[in-house]
């Protein structure tokens, strides 16, 4: 086995031995058409561009493939919508029998969302529980209507049933919203909500 090592390193010292020697017979060649007037000269600078030319190249497609791979694993409007969805049909939907609704609230939120929310949280599970709240949302429609970055402005229309307990049906209300959805911790979570008229 080292005899094989030994003669295929000899192989490559060789090629790369003859490689060299054609290189510096190429430029002796060269050298020797400018002296004698059938080539002209390489000036320094087409070289200094070509190189800088060059340059410029490898570093605009290298911000391409890198513009590319981010926009790539980017979040869709669909991503955006769907977590609009989610997080507002939990938002809307008071229920006094789920004493963690106000943590799933916390959970699906991110900056001044959960900043406001969180100051109120213990008020927003006290009310529903003394009310005896109780109701069911259903999202009836979304839309990216702007996009930031990573972040998405989506509209958002629900429509909740709150029960009316022993007196018969329940009252619908339908409710618009503006909400930003930004990602945080590896999730899209509502960043601002704003009820529309």
């Amino acid at each position: 086995m080292r005899e094989g090592a030994r003669s295929g390193a000899a192989e490559i010292a060789a090629e790369r031995s003859a490689r060299r020697q054609l290189g510096e017979a190429l430029e002796e060649l060269h050298a020797r058409e400018v002296d004698a007037g059938l080539r002209r000269p390489v000036p320094r600078r087409r070289w200094i561009l070509a190189m800088l030319v060059a340059f410029v190249a490898v570093v605009l497609a290298g911000v391409a493939v890198v513009a590319w791979s981010g926009a790539r694993n980017a979040p869709t409007d669909d991503d955006f919508e769907r977590a609009a969805a989610d997080r507002v049909a939990v938002l809307i939907a008071p229920d006094h029998r789920d004493p963690s609704r106000a943590r799933k609230i916390l959970a699906g939120a991110t900056g001044t969302f959960y900043d406001e929310f969180a100051q109120s949280a213990d008020s927003y599970s006290a009310f529903v529980q003394a009310n005896g709240s109780v109701s069911e949302s259903s999202v009836d429609g979304t839309g990216v209507s702007a996009r930031d970055g990573d972040s998405a402005t989506v509209l958002v229309a629900a429509t909740v049933v709150f029960d009316a307990g022993e007196t018969g049906e329940g009252q619908a209300r339908r409710f618009r919203l503006r909400v930003l959805v930004t990602p945080d911790d590896g999730a899209l979570k509502l960043g601002a909500v704003q009820y529309l008229p």
